[in-house]
């Protein structure tokens, strides 16, 4: 560790040099109250450079109390990111010449894991990043050197003193991250897949997620579903419960019908204060399956869904660097089930419509056509019987889906209204179109080891920055973009680095199937935190932690993926 005038010195000879200079700051600085470690230093004007701040607990001051146990210790860690990005805001609410600036990945509307803090005993650390200044591709020492002893103590003020933060503030973050903990775990306990609270608002802009103020409507449960459930800080609240079993979501279009499912999708997640969904949740494994045409598919089982296929493929070992729509879908079915989860959501916005539901007429007039696609209509209540696996449909097919369903529910205006009586007593007339059939069992890949050793040895460290769900690993481009959870491109990372942590411990050893690798990954994160996925000697910033749903996602799209089964 260095003394903060070696900074300053180093910082007085880069007058008049090119920008690549800047790379001789590389180190870790002892200033008066904090220590800079500037990590990874980037040559090229406009791209960030990693850096870490770290403050000491007996200048921090942040209550124990506050991150006692894991939950409260994700929030606060949550929070004080998302305060350094506000003191952010406004520190550098006039950007110094050639756009210089502060970043951090503090994330959206979720409360998540994130590596962008760290909270001990002993200390206090923000994982940033920063822009270095620059002067028509020259260093800009000034500027540099006013950032790091006139702004930096600023952003720490604002973000890393416990004195200088609004205490309700913080408790409230870390008071909603544990409601939302015990509402999700008494789910399980009331027979129940999703909670929404009443007065919440589902509606959201597509771009950032927040609620969207325009079209504020809020949420009022019908009685048939009502129920109330006690939170430890907030107290009784009531709305609407999502049985076990399968549910039917029906409407015209602009009802609410997708908005609510989406909600149910989101809801895995714990979401901020004034959020608008703050108290509803849903079971931590639901997987919202949609159809992605083009997508990659090796070896998956797809007999469930599709008895054979005209071009000869083994249905029950399909492989394709170019999905359709329906087949792609169907895969995810069974990679979502592979993975393990206990709850479907399906749209049909985002389905491929002939893999829902099959119109009788067809069946009778190309009965061959049948024969080769089973609709999803037909292996739901198999699938809940055989295996537990509830699952929540918006689907069009309604005397179809109706036949089948335990719960109907309507949606007029954004406002549910519980109709299953009526449906069942509008299709008991009607026989069904296909006699029942079993599902069988989950079919489980081993992933062969040669699929992944290319990642042995590699930093997710992408040179430029590209989409939000594509991460490139070496060659290797990863597309995340029809991955329905995933938050944040935080989380799109993680996933990523989970399957490269996976190969250099060896877990892929040719015997482990995908759950039980994914299994393993998830326990050392639980046991290690997200910096399991980094290398010791150079901890990042921009990881939050995904679901083992999403990094079985990542690991399916992988082109280099081979399996057995």
């Amino acid at each position: 560790m260095l003394p903060w005038e070696r900074l300053r010195d180093k910082l007085l000879t880069l007058e008049g040099k090119p920008y690549p200079a800047y790379k001789s700051l590389e180190g870790t600085y002892r200033f008066e109250r904090f220590v800079l470690s500037l990590d990874l230093v980037a040559q090229d004007p406009g791209i960030s450079s990693t850096m870490r701040v770290r403050v000491d607990q007996a200048e921090a001051r942040f209550p124990s109390d506050l991150w006692s146990t894991r939950t409260r210790k994700v929030a606060l860690e949550d929070y004080i990111a998302r305060r350094w990005h506000e003191t952010i805001r406004k520190v550098m609410r006039a950007p110094h010449a050639g756009r210089a600036a502060y970043g951090i990945e503090a994330g959206g509307q979720q409360i998540l894991e994130r590596t962008a803090c760290r909270i001990t005993e002993d200390w206090l650390e923000i994982r940033g990043a920063i822009t270095w200044p620059s002067d028509a591709r020259k260093a800009a020492p000034k500027i540099a050197q006013a950032m790091i002893t006139e702004d930096m103590p600023q952003l720490i003020d604002g973000a890393l003193i416990y004195a200088n933060q609004n205490p309700s503030a913080v408790q409230r973050h870390v008071q909603l991250a544990e409601d939302a903990e015990a509402l999700r775990d008494q789910l399980g306990e009331r027979g129940l897949i999703a909670f929404i609270a009443d007065g919440a608002v589902l509606p959201r802009e597509p771009a950032s997620g927040k609620p969207m103020l325009s079209h504020l409507v809020t949420w009022q449960s019908p009685p048939e579903l009502r129920v109330t459930v006690t939170l430890p800080h907030r107290g009784p609240v009531t709305g609407l419960g999502v049985p076990r079993g399968i549910t039917m979501i029906i409407g015209p279009p602009f009802s609410g019908r997708s908005t609510f499912i989406r909600a149910l999708a989101a809801g895995v997640y714990t979401h901020l204060p004034g959020d608008g969904r703050e108290f509803s949740a849903t079971a931590a494994d639901a997987v919202l399956v949609t159809a992605e045409d083009g997508r990659r598919i090796e070896g998956v089982n797809l007999h469930p869904f599709i008895t054979h296929l005209r071009t000869g493929e083994d249905v029950a070992q399909y492989r394709t660097e170019q999905a359709p729509p329906l087949l792609s879908q169907a895969a995810a079915l069974v990679e979502a089930l592979e993975a393990g989860c206990s709850v479907l959501l399906i749209d049909e916005d985002s389905s491929a419509p002939a893999l829902l539901a099959q119109d009788p007429l067809l069946r009778r007039l190309v009965p061959q056509a049948a024969v080769q696609v089973v609709p999803l209509v037909d292996l739901l209540r198999p699938l809940y019987e055989e295996h537990g696996i509830s699952s929540v449909i918006v689907s069009s097919a309604g005397s179809e889906y109706a036949r089948v369903a335990d719960t109907v529910i309507a949606m007029d205006g954004f406002h549910p209204s519980v109709v299953t009586a009526q449906a069942k007593e509008l299709v008991a007339g009607a026989s069904a179109s296909e006699p029942a059939r079993p599902f069988g069992g989950i079919h489980h890949r081993v992933p062969l080891p040669e699929s992944v050793s290319q990642f042995r040895g590699r930093k997710l460290r992408p040179e430029l920055p590209g989409p939000r769900d594509v991460v490139m690993v070496g060659r290797e481009v990863i597309d995340l973009s029809g991955v329905a959870q995933l938050a944040e491109p935080a989380q799109t990372r993680a996933a990523v680095a989970a399957i490269i942590y996976a190969a250099g411990q060896g877990y892929v050893d040719g015997s482990r199937t995908v759950r039980e690798i994914l299994a393993m990954v998830e326990s050392d994160i639980s046991q290690r935190g997200l910096d399991a996925l980094e290398p010791a000697d150079a901890p990042v910033g921009d990881l939050a932690r995904p679901r083992r749903q999403e990094m079985a996602a990542a690991l399916n799209r992988l082109h280099t993926l081979r399996v057995k089964s």
